[in-house]
């Protein structure tokens, strides 16, 4: 039985969001999972932020009340920001156990650094650095003129 950690896609057109699932290669990408891990939401979203005011803080006495100007805590800029939410040790438990992630998958673990270094080699769709060292001159196919 291959286990993969994959991205299962639920939400609608144009709407995406994704379960971090762990579940068998052969099964179809919504199928029932073996253990849900998590939720990404790609797409960027405003950032939660406090609740608006309430009927108290538009009192003249609440604070944050500064004459005619009512301030509410919520920033004029909305940051936009995506959603990724993940159990850290179930996954390693699932790569400790063989587990292989998908491309996608292998792609948000090597940026939130649960892929050691040693073993970035080991999986698929991870971008590879070339290592040059700072000490070797860069040669140039240019004659000299």
């Amino acid at each position: 039985m291959v286990v993969r950690l994959r991205l299962a896609r639920h939400g609608t057109r144009n709407n995406p969001f994704y379960h971090i699932v762990a579940i068998q290669n052969s099964k179809a990408r919504n199928a029932r999972p073996i253990e849900k891990l998590g939720e990404y939401d790609p797409v960027p979203r405003p950032a939660r932020q406090t609740a608006p005011p309430t009927a108290y803080a538009k009192l003249k006495n609440a604070p944050g009340y500064n004459g005619d100007i009512i301030t509410s805590g919520i920033s004029s800029q909305v940051q936009m920001e995506k959603h990724l939410e993940w159990n850290e040790k179930r996954i390693l438990y699932w790569l400790k156990t063989g587990a292989q992630p998908s491309k996608p998958m292998a792609r948000l673990l090597d940026r939130a650094g649960l892929i050691p270094p040693e073993k970035r080699d080991l999986y698929k769709g991870l971008f590879r650095q070339r290592l040059t060292s700072v000490d070797e001159p860069v040669s140039s196919n240019k004659p000299d003129a």
